[in-house]
């Protein structure tokens, strides 16, 4: 009996920590939900001058699909982010426009209405993915977002 339930504990906890990541998932993607607007970056180690912030916002869904919008026009993305990571990481699969089937690598830190994001180039390899916020000796940027209140959220 002690190892018909040793076996059976030995095979069902994968299945729960998969099911407490799924949660963890879920929570991050609903933290992460509504528009944002980019506040400020940095690339190559400098940050963007006040005026040279481009006009990028975005709109997340709970289930990580996003639209992007820059002045050049619209494009769709999913965000897949793993919260247990240390930083946590985020991924985003172009959907649409020229970018499409590309992915991009990140690591990002919520910290309540501001979000701040360190990604590697649209088509890097996951193995570019950076390891602290900086775009210092990197092809990353770091983009620090911060939420848009006051409209309709998805």
């Amino acid at each position: 009996m002690q190892r018909a339930i040793c076996v059976l504990i030995v095979l069902t906890t994968p299945l729960l920590l998969a099911a407490g990541t799924e949660d963890d998932v879920r929570k991050e993607l609903k933290a992460l939900q509504g528009k944002w607007k980019m506040v400020a970056g940095e690339a190559a180690g400098k940050p963007f001058p006040k005026d040279g912030i481009p006009a990028f916002t975005f709109v997340a869904a709970a289930d990580g699909k996003s639209t992007g919008q820059t002045p050049e026009g619209e494009f769709q993305f999913t965000m897949t982010v793993n919260p247990k990571k240390n930083p946590k990481t985020i991924d985003n699969l172009h959907e649409s426009g020229k970018q499409k089937g590309k992915r991009q690598y990140g690591i990002y830190k919520l910290e309540g209405d501001k979000l701040t994001v360190c990604m590697t180039p649209r088509g890097s390899a996951e193995r570019d993915r950076p390891k602290e916020f900086t775009s210092k000796d990197a092809t990353c940027v770091v983009f620090v977002f911060e939420r848009v209140r006051g409209e309709k959220n998805p």
